[in-house]
């Protein structure tokens, strides 16, 4: 797990090629709520708008295939994170269709806050529990950034 500001962008210690695809943020900020190719099943991004939900409401995740970048336009949201060697139990599996994996874990997680204009990558395999809330339930903007695992230069 990674987390920065996109204000830090160029002087983070990211791969060149990874810094370049995250400097691409900014314009999906301004697009509509959809899905924007990048570069075909290589790379693409999802502009979400959404409510967050209280921890206990949410469910951790993992991915297989992809890098997970989670981006924050507006609001204010809390990510929960677990590295991959922590205990967890797999509630649904969704790896081979889409990428995704529901998990439940008892352990306490990490508390990521994010304000608009952070973001946070999340490599394959880590478990993070992303759109809760940081007091009440809000709205949130974010643009999710996928890039396939192990295909950076």
């Amino acid at each position: 797990m990674y987390c920065d500001h996109i204000d830090n962008l160029a002087n983070s210690p990211l791969p060149a090629e990874l810094r370049d695809v995250l400097a691409l943020l900014a314009d999906f900020a301004q697009r509509p709520a959809g899905r924007y190719p990048i570069d075909g099943e290589r790379c693409f991004a999802l502009v979400q708008e959404m409510t967050t939900g209280h921890a206990d409401t949410r469910r951790f995740e993992a991915h297989a295939r992809y890098l997970d970048v989670q981006y924050l336009v507006s609001g204010a949201e809390r990510i929960d994170y677990l590295p991959k060697e922590c205990e967890t139990t797999l509630l649904e599996d969704h790896l081979s269709e889409r990428d995704i994996a529901f998990y439940d874990a008892k352990q306490p997680a990490c508390e990521l806050m994010l304000s608009p204009g952070m973001y946070a990558i999340f490599q394959a395999g880590e478990y993070h529990r992303p759109c809760c809330a940081v007091a009440n339930p809000a709205q949130i903007k974010k643009v999710v950034l996928k890039l396939r695992q192990g295909e950076l230069a």
